[in-house]
């Protein structure tokens, strides 16, 4: 079967791990991912980097959350970093969401403390990911290897990361596709990565779904029983293997002039096809230029929208972003009104109808 992928970046080790018709671009022939033109003009490059882990990694200051006391984290950072060898001194919160996220005065480094301790197996993935794309020579946020880690303190969960520097053009979409053909060329992953079960998020927020409408809920069900077993028919085009799981374009950041790529909460073994799709959505849904797409499929080497079973993995997908911002809908009237429109749109199978970003 042909693996689609793009030509990365040589790697220095890690050959053994690649797709075996792949391997020969990378172990001597000096073959080079393609370089995005820094030409583009600006509607090709990407303006908004929102995430909060970006934020922090980059090192600059992101929305705060409410509800949700930034004081409670300062004791477990100047405990984390004391038993690092580091100063947590001075540090500056950086964001609030997920993980506290601090960037210290003392030395180059990004602390990630998650909220509870049942993240500790997320985080250690993570982790893991990020060393063997380092390994591989893939271009990507590096962990602060001087610390032992994760470290569980009081309950918390605590990374330690490289600051990257930024500056320089804003990543773009031929950046996104060269990054995660790296990533899907690699085979043999030591880390312990889940098999992937795409519709498992959604029957867990439809299980606690008290508060949604009944129609809404029983037509989302019903949706989520036919696509499980739609999915499980499906003859992907790509061999299955180690996935990204968030390719989203706010998962890429400049350091020292290179593209990296970032975000591995959400890495499993699956079909490479769901990593194609949030660029395909963003076009669809949120009007993204045909050509930034074009950007994107070129350089990982496959456009997804020509594989027979893209309709079925698509509206999989749009599920779960329906039922994520479900979980919301009773917090403000905007919220509400946006998943009517996502429930609408599925209801009536018009997947043009643009959707709004939350």
């Amino acid at each position: 079967m042909r693996r689609p992928f793009g030509r990365c970046s040589r790697v220095s080790r890690g050959c053994d791990d690649l797709a075996p018709d792949a391997t020969a671009a990378y172990r001597g022939d000096g073959a080079r991912c393609p370089q995005p033109s820094r030409a583009e003009p600006a509607s090709r490059t990407i303006r908004s980097l929102t995430c909060s882990l970006v934020a922090g990694i980059l090192g600059r200051v992101t929305h705060v959350t409410t509800g949700f006391s930034p004081s409670a984290f300062l004791p477990v950072l100047l405990h984390a970093c004391a038993r690092a060898g580091l100063s947590g001194q001075g540090a500056e919160l950086l964001g609030l969401g997920e993980n506290a996220i601090y960037r210290l005065a003392s030395a180059p480094v990004v602390v990630r403390i998650a909220r509870s301790a049942d993240r500790l197996g997320q985080m250690e993935k993570e982790l893991c990911v990020a060393r063997w794309l380092a390994d591989a020579g893939v271009p990507a946020v590096r962990v602060y290897e001087e610390a032992e880690q994760p470290l569980l303190v009081d309950g918390h969960p605590v990374s330690f990361w490289r600051a990257v520097t930024g500056g320089g053009p804003q990543p773009t979409y031929t950046d996104l596709g060269r990054l995660i053909a790296c990533f899907h060329a690699l085979e043999r992953c030591p880390c312990k990565l889940a098999g992937f079960e795409p519709l498992r998020a959604s029957q867990s927020r439809l299980a606690t779904s008290a508060g949604t409408d009944p129609s809404d809920r029983d037509f989302l069900c019903g949706r989520c029983a036919d696509l499980t077993s739609e999915f499980q028919e499906l003859e992907f085009a790509i061999p299955a293997g180690p996935i990204h799981g968030d390719a989203h374009p706010w998962n890429l950041l400049t350091d020292g002039g290179q593209v990296v790529l970032l975000g591995f909460g959400a890495s499993a073994v699956g079909p490479r096809e769901w990593d194609l799709l949030p660029t395909v959505i963003a076009v669809e849904r949120y009007g993204l230029g045909e050509d930034q797409y074009q950007a994107f499929a070129k350089a990982y080497g496959f456009d997804v929208r020509g594989w027979p079973g893209y309709p079925v993995l698509r509206e999989i997908r749009e599920l779960t972003m329906t039922t994520w911002i479900m979980q919301s809908a009773g917090q403000s009237p905007a919220v509400a009104a946006e998943f009517a429109v996502r429930v609408s749109s599925l209801r009536e199978r018009d997947f043009k109808r643009a959707w709004n970003f939350f």
